[in-house]
């Protein structure tokens, strides 16, 4: 992989990282906060995530081998998201039906995607990345030199009406937001944006121009805040009454989510090219965790479902509740995804080294019939 493409890598690990992040304060109203306005600020968080796949989509196709075809990279993609899908409505159903599993009820969880509310973004995803090489060939189609800045206006334009026609006309399943329209509706449109940015290769190389572009998304991001706040979605309910809010994003939210991306681009920029210790490491183990958001993603709500019994003595609303909350959410898929992945490596070097020693001993055995057939 380039150089410039890891570090594009590490600032989109970054944003997944604080995408999550206000995943869980959304979903924690209620219990870790009271009032709307914490609530309003989290609502980059599901847009965000669309963008960033778009672009780690447009990657992911960038590096694919020339010997393996689109469906197989399709195939392979759509698995590594349906098989901790599956495994996460097992888990689910197992808890939540008293320690129990049925194969009937099991089936229909898992193809309705709505035994937990946030299953719907894996229906979404699931339909962008079966999409996703017919987009990236029309987004490599709009390198066109001096007219690329027209091919891709005019492609983000269709994708747009693509979009808004999926969220007017169109029915996937009966689940949650997005995950009630083809191709999640407008979140369409943010993924092919996102890969469209991706294949611009936007790179801040230099230390000023990553402080003025910070300080720049800073008053960007400062003015989408303050007209979010204040505005309260008034604006996309009085043009698409409630079709169009947070989930999907109307135009309102889907401005703050791209201020949100360019300040969080602008800062991780500014920050790698300072070269601090404590900073460089923020970004790493920031980075490290957005690498486990899909695993999260899938099991915060279970275990926001079970932390006030488990915890009672953390029943008023603190600080200290907020970070033990969050620090489970967080924590815990992630803790299960290495257990597992050491649990397998442990399991193939295992598989090696009997494979190795049965390869050894073969000759000896060979031998040995040999000599008692002589004999």
């Amino acid at each position: 992989m380039p150089k410039t493409e890891k570090k594009s890598v590490v600032w989109i690990d970054c944003a997944k990282f604080l995408a999550i992040l206000a995943v869980l304060i959304d979903h924690g109203k209620g219990i870790l906060y009271e009032g709307e306005t914490i609530q309003y600020i989290s609502f980059f968080s599901v847009s965000v995530f669309f963008f960033l796949s778009g672009m780690t989509t447009w990657y992911s196709l960038g590096r694919k081998k020339a010997e393996e075809t689109f469906v197989r990279w399709t195939a392979r993609r759509l698995w590594r998201i349906i098989a901790p899908y599956l495994v996460a409505v097992a888990v689910c159903q197992f808890l939540k039906s008293g320690f129990t599993l049925s194969l009937g009820p099991y089936i229909l969880w898992a193809l309705n995607f709505n035994l937990e509310g946030q299953f719907y973004f894996v229906l979404i995803y699931l339909q962008l990345i079966a999409a996703a090489p017919v987009l990236y060939l029309l987004t490599v189609f709009c390198r066109r030199g001096r007219f690329s800045f027209l091919w891709r206006s005019g492609y983000l334009a269709a994708a747009l009406a693509l979009s808004l026609f999926c969220v007017k006309h169109s029915t996937a399943l009966q689940t949650y937001g997005g995950g009630n329209y083809l191709l999640g509706g407008t979140y369409l449109f943010l993924f092919v944006m996102g890969m469209i940015a991706a294949d611009m290769q936007i790179v801040i190389r230099y230390r000023s121009r990553a402080f003025f572009c910070a300080a720049v998304s800073t008053v960007i991001y400062a003015a989408a805040l303050v007209f979010l706040l204040k505005d309260r979605l008034a604006l996309d309910e009085a043009l698409f009454g409630w079709l169009l809010r947070v989930n999907p994003p109307g135009i309102t939210m889907t401005v703050y989510s791209l201020a949100v991306i360019f300040l969080i681009f602008s800062w991780c920029s500014l920050g790698a090219l300072m070269n601090h210790g404590v900073v460089s490491r923020i970004l790493a183990v920031s980075a490290w965790l957005g690498r486990y958001t899909l695993y999260i993603f899938l099991y915060h709500m279970l275990i926001l479902e079970y932390l006030p019994a488990m915890l009672p003595f953390l029943s008023e609303i603190s600080p200290l509740k907020t970070i033990v909350y969050l620090g489970a959410m967080i924590g815990l898929p992630v803790g299960g995804k290495l257990l597992y992945d050491t649990f397998c490596r442990r399991l193939m070097k295992k598989a090696i080294a009997e494979a190795v020693e049965e390869s050894a001993r073969r000759p000896e055995r060979e031998e040995a019939e040999l000599s008692r057939r002589s004999g």
